[in-house]
C-alpha cells in the first residue's frame, strides 16, 4: 500500500497525486472536480477545489468538498440545474446539499427521508430515489409522499390515534400521495418505538407502550 493510498483510506484529501499510486490504488480513486463556469456568479471568482477519495467514501468526500467550497457553493443558486450538479456523481450532490444545509438526507433500507429548508418533508422509495432522480418529488408516481410544512412526520407520529393506518395519513391535509411510504419511514427510522401490521386490509403501524401516551 503506498503512502498516498492509506491517506486516502483516513478521509478524502485535496493534495493526491496519482503518479504516486499502484494501478489498483488508481483504479479506486475518484475525484469531485468541477471547473468554474458561467453558473458562478461573477461576484465570486475564485475556483472550486478538488476533492481526491476512494470509491464508496461519497458521503465522506461530500462533507469535505462543502468543507473546502462553501463560500463558490453558497454563491450558486441550487434550485435550478448548476455547474455542481452537472460535475459530480447524483449521490454525492445529494450529500453536498445535505451538507451545505440545502436539504436533510437520512438514507435507510427502503426509503430516503429528505428534509427541506422550508419545511417540506418527502419519503421516497430508495430505488426510486437513487436510480431515478428526476422522478422523485412527485405525489403521482406511486413511489413517494409529500409533507408540506405546518406539520412535520414526527408530530402526525405523536399525535394520530395508534394505531396509524394508511388512511388516517391520506385524510390528512398535509400529506400527498404514497402514504405507505410514511409507514415505512416510521418502521425503519429507529427512532419510533412501532411495529407495522394489517388493519382492514390497510398497511398500519402500531406503537409499542414505549411510544404510546
Amino acid at each position: 500500500m503506498t503512502a498516498p493510498y492509506e491517506r486516502l483510506c483516513d478521509r478524502p484529501r485535496t493534495d493526491i497525486d496519482r503518479a504516486q499510486l499502484s494501478p489498483d490504488e488508481r483504479a479506486a480513486l475518484r475525484v469531485l472536480r468541477v471547473n468554474r463556469s458561467s453558473d458562478v456568479p461573477p461576484e465570486y471568482r475564485g475556483q472550486f477545489t478538488s476533492i481526491y477519495y476512494l470509491a464508496g467514501d461519497e458521503r465522506a468526500a461530500a462533507r469535505r468538498f462543502v468543507a473546502e467550497n462553501r463560500e463558490q457553493l453558497e454563491a450558486i443558486d441550487v434550485s435550478n440545474p448548476d455547474v455542481v450538479q452537472s460535475s459530480v456523481p447524483r449521490e454525492v450532490y445529494d450529500w453536498i446539499l445535505h451538507f451545505l444545509g440545502e436539504r436533510r438526507l437520512r438514507k435507510y433500507q427502503s426509503v430516503v427521508y429528505e428534509r427541506r429548508p422550508g419545511g417540506t418533508e418527502w419519503v421516497v422509495d430508495r430505488f426510486q430515489f437513487e436510480d431515478r432522480p428526476r422522478r422523485r418529488y412527485t405525489t403521482s408516481n406511486g413511489r413517494s409522499v409529500r409533507i408540506d410544512p405546518g406539520v412535520a412526520l414526527d408530530d402526525l407520529y405523536a399525535h394520530l390515534d395508534d394505531p396509524i393506518c394508511e388512511s388516517d395519513l391520506r385524510d390528512h391535509d398535509a400529506v400527498d400521495g404514497a402514504v405507505q411510504y410514511a409507514l415505512g419511514y416510521f418502521c425503519e427510522a429507529g427512532v419510533f418505538d412501532c411495529a407495522p401490521l394489517e388493519v382492514d386490509g390497510e398497511f398500519a403501524v402500531r406503537k409499542t407502550a414505549t411510544d404510546r401516551p
